[in-house]
């Protein structure tokens, strides 16, 4: 069972004094997923998973369908049927995992807050996406914002449109900055990917120019699976969603850990860990009519800074 933590998440949980909480979170990290959180997986109707293209550069997706495209066939293994995902087919994770071997995916139920990590390395079957598990544990509810989601009652091929580009216009930037809600993806020097969420109130995302990224770093569970990653291996991908408007923008780039930001200003913005990570863009894609689900909001986080 693979329950080790890598250098660079041991680097930071000693900068941070956390070496003792990480170790005794780090008993729910196993390579099964455990039996209460096999109907909560085979119910969600969407999944954020991230993947590396030919360059090796970090992209985090969003899939969404059928409640049941994804199957726990035994602990240690999961299946997602491609047949009933009805999100973007050319979205970049399709042709990433092609050629690539591993996989990070996080179940994320919005409306109730719960959440459940997988990684592992994939295999294609037809229409299969089948996953050896490495690594399965569940995470707090801190930090997201509850949204239900409503797929509608008959699904049709979505007709999309995309842009590409590696310079954050105003329109983008504006984007990011009135989203309470990213995902991020990253990887270790062994290739292994980690899918991730970080919420907060609408502009806890700072756009410091147009390829930077602002992110703050509230206190977690004290694994530090992300930043540990980046400790390690600075490549990696955000996903922004707008929920009102159906599309989705992805960014591929490099990512810094800064501590010590202890301000006033900045102590309030973290909350109190005096932590952030940049983000430096290197490629956009954004993707309209990404899928047809309709999003409600129902709250913020009591947990948001």
């Amino acid at each position: 069972m693979y329950t080790t933590f890598h250098s660079g998440e041991i680097e930071i949980q000693k900068m941070t004094g956390e070496v003792a909480i990480a170790d005794s979170n780090a008993r729910m990290i196993k390579d099964t997923i455990i039996k209460g959180a096999i109907k909560f997986i085979e119910k969600q109707s969407m999944v954020i998973v991230s993947s590396v293209d030919k360059s090796n550069q970090v992209w985090t997706s969003i899939l969404v369908g059928e409640p049941g495209f994804a199957e726990v066939p035994d602990p240690n293994s999961l299946s997602i049927n491609l047949d009933k995902v009805h999100s973007d087919q050319q979205d970049i994770f399709y042709k990433n995992i092609v050629n690539g071997h591993q996989i990070g995916t996080l179940f994320i139920e919005l409306a109730t807050r719960r959440r459940f990590r997988i990684n592992g390395t994939i295999a294609l079957e037809g229409d299969k996406i089948n996953i050896t598990i490495l690594e399965a544990y569940p995470n707090c509810p801190k930090y997201i914002q509850q949204r239900s989601i409503q797929q509608p009652d008959a699904h049709r091929k979505v007709e999309v449109k995309k842009k590409f580009g590696d310079s954050l216009g105003m329109d983008i930037q504006n984007w990011i900055s009135s989203s309470d809600t990213l995902f991020v993806g990253s990887i270790s020097n062994e290739g292994r990917l980690d899918a991730s969420h970080r919420g907060g109130k609408k502009g806890f995302v700072e756009v410091l120019d147009d390829s930077t990224l602002k992110v703050p770093d509230y206190q977690g569970n004290s694994l530090f699976n992300t930043i540990g990653n980046v400790a390690q291996n600075n490549k990696s991908g955000m996903l922004f969603i707008d929920f009102e408007n159906k599309r989705t923008l992805q960014l591929t780039g490099k990512a810094e850990v800064l501590f010590n930001q202890n301000s006033l200003v900045d102590m309030e913005k973290t909350g109190g860990t005096g932590r952030f990570w940049t983000f430096r863009v290197s490629e956009w894609i954004i993707t309209e009519s990404q899928h047809e689900a309709n999003w409600e909001f129902i709250g913020n986080s009591p947990f948001n800074p």
